[in-house]
């Protein structure tokens, strides 16, 4: 989920979150397991004063699908 949006991923899928934006991941499939590899620019974001984090408290941290 990005910003209210499902999008499905399978192995090998690459895709960016946009800053600042409500995210979440989960796997949906009982039988087989997921991996996620992320990286970021957290130590240039904090260098440069644009970091932050922020937990989704609505919907017991579930952000709805709008789209």
């Amino acid at each position: 989920m990005i910003a209210g949006r499902r999008f499905g991923w399978q192995q090998g899928d690459i895709f960016c979150v946009p800053s600042w934006a409500w995210h979440e991941h989960a796997n949906l499939g009982a039988s087989e397991d997921a991996c996620l590899f992320s990286f970021n620019d957290f130590p240039v974001m904090r260098a440069l004063g644009f970091w932050r984090e922020e937990a989704y408290s609505d919907n017991d941290g579930h952000q709805p699908v709008t789209a």
